[in-house]
């Protein structure tokens, strides 16, 4: 069966935006000749049949933001729903709310960028996640105003919100370093608000600047859900034992600490963890758990004025918003830890 020609296969065919395509369907007059008998050309070479969603798409903002993520980073995602529901509110913007499954097959990014366009929100908000560099060249493609939520990122109209992991694993790996902490492992999940690849880099370039040998198989990957993650560390601390464990977040920390004192590893003494985030976990982990401080509500009220700036065609002063972090030292470290950059 041929596949149906969508206003979106126009626009990429032709080199232009939804809302040039809409407008030319629509006779507006402020496309240029050029532009116009461009597509023109386009819509007639692919057999393009308009519906009234195309017809609108220049007519009219829809005042709407969708908020595409993995369903596997909802544990992240839903502590910024609250920025993110009350700067909308506050500006007049509806919210929507589409996911995708954990490796990005179920439910494929290409299919809920259709349902995005077919809703007519004016822009998109995306999280960091395994495929996000394919979710950028998507909404790239389709001239989709976004703002990427944990990945530092910017282009037209693309703009970011992020932390930045490689300087906060660095400086802790640094640390623990200068204490005679050197056996540092690395517990990295599937899938991860923060810029896991960063947080590596962070930590074998401290490792690098210490001049000390990084350890072999540093990192050690485990699923993102807990029931997972922890018969997968039990089994690993059958024959592992470091004098630090990092993780880039507090669920993933939680799973260490109890895998750990389950084969009679006492944390912090024998064995020191830190998390990410400063989730719900961290609190109700015993011991309680040491971690980084990050202001999930300001990053989701950030992200969707960032976003509206873009739409409104506001003067933007800094398209790479980096966030604050902070230590929070609790009882799954020894010494509290400075971070010169973060606070």
């Amino acid at each position: 069966m041929k596949k149906k020609v969508t206003i979106y296969d126009v626009a990429e065919a032709a080199d232009v935006s939804l809302a040039t395509v809409s407008r030319v369907i629509n006779g507006s007059n402020v496309v240029k000749p050029a532009t116009r008998e461009r597509v023109l050309e386009t819509i007639k070479r692919l057999d393009f049949k308009p519906n009234q969603i195309a017809r609108g798409l220049a007519t009219s903002k829809t005042t709407t933001i969708a908020v595409v993520f993995p369903q596997s980073l909802f544990g992240h995602v839903k502590d910024m729903i609250g920025g993110i529901g009350d700067t909308g509110r506050t500006l007049d913007f509806n919210i929507i709310m589409y996911t995708t499954d954990e490796l990005g097959l179920g439910n494929p990014i290409e299919e809920v960028i259709e349902k995005v366009i077919k809703s007519r929100a004016d822009g998109v908000v995306l999280f960091n996640n395994n495929c996000i560099d394919k979710e950028i060249d998507l909404i790239k493609k389709y001239r989709i105003p976004a703002v990427v939520v944990g990945y530092k990122i910017s282009d037209e109209d693309i703009c970011s919100v992020y932390v930045d992991a490689k300087s906060i694993a660095y400086d802790m790996t640094k640390q623990f370093i200068e204490q005679g902490k050197k056996d540092i492992c690395f517990v990295r999940a599937t899938q991860n608000l923060v810029d896991l690849n960063d947080f590596a880099k962070g930590i074998e370039e401290a490792f690098k600047d210490s001049g000390v040998t990084l350890p072999e198989d540093y990192i050690v990957d485990v699923s993102n859900h807990y029931e997972e993650s922890y018969p997968q560390l039990k089994e690993y601390f059958d024959t592992h034992k470091h004098d630090v464990v990092l993780t880039g977040y507090d669920k993933e920390a939680v799973a260490v600490v109890n895998a750990a004192i389950d084969h009679g590893i006492n944390v912090p003494e024998d064995m020191q963890v830190v998390g990410m985030m400063d989730t719900s976990y961290a609190t109700i982990c015993r011991p309680p758990l040491t971690t980084i401080h990050v202001p999930v509500y300001d990053m989701g009220a950030i992200a969707i004025r960032l976003l509206t700036k873009i739409l409104n065609h506001e003067e933007i002063d800094e398209a790479e918003v980096p966030m604050h972090y902070a230590f929070i030292k609790r009882d799954t470290t020894k010494e509290p830890l400075i971070f010169k950059g973060g606070q």
